[in-house]
């Protein structure tokens, strides 16, 4: 067998993924066919998520538009109070200045463009919940930082404008 750190090839020609090696291959866009996969606990989980969605998560990893052909949204049962929010109204209110409030509709003409306003409209209901809750989750993490419509819907906390971050870093 040859060792190449997240994967390994056996004698056969077979390519053994570890739960990393698969993620990045998955990511990357990458056919799984053929591979095995080492049993982890995240090899578990993502099974148990295929199962649960009853969808082939890769196509919606590598093909954003197949989370609204699918309906996926449906399936978060974001409760009606949320599922009607209007998200640019309620971006809108937390801003102060005019600078805040074109950086809003900027992004939010991206996010309609891409079909993501349900999201934002559950990731809305997700902060109150996590807020009401009293739990706590990180402070932003990769190219999200990036918006500003997540920054003040509360799932980051790092101000890109204070920063001069380009959203389009994160809606590449």
């Amino acid at each position: 067998m040859i060792d190449l750190g997240n994967r390994w090839i056996a004698d056969d020609g077979t390519v053994i993924l570890s739960a990393d090696g698969a993620v990045e291959a998955l990511y990357a866009g990458s056919d799984l066919d053929g591979c095995l996969i080492a049993p982890s606990e995240d090899t578990a989980l993502y099974q148990q998520s295929l199962r649960l969605l009853d969808m082939d998560l890769r196509t919606l990893i590598t093909d954003p538009q197949q989370l609204a052909q699918q309906a996926w949204y449906d399936r978060w049962q974001t409760p009606a109070a949320y599922a009607n929010t209007d998200v640019l109204a309620h971006c809108l209110a937390l801003c102060d200045t005019d600078s805040q409030r074109d950086r809003v509709h900027q992004e939010m003409q991206l996010f309609e463009e891409r079909d993501m306003l349900p999201v934002l409209r559950h990731l809305i209901y997700m902060v109150d919940n996590l807020r009401k809750r009293g739990i706590v989750w990180g402070v932003g993490r990769g190219s999200s930082v990036s918006s500003y419509v997540l920054f003040l819907i509360g799932i980051n906390r790092i101000d890109p404008l204070k920063f001069d971050l380009d959203v389009t870093e994160f809606l590449k």
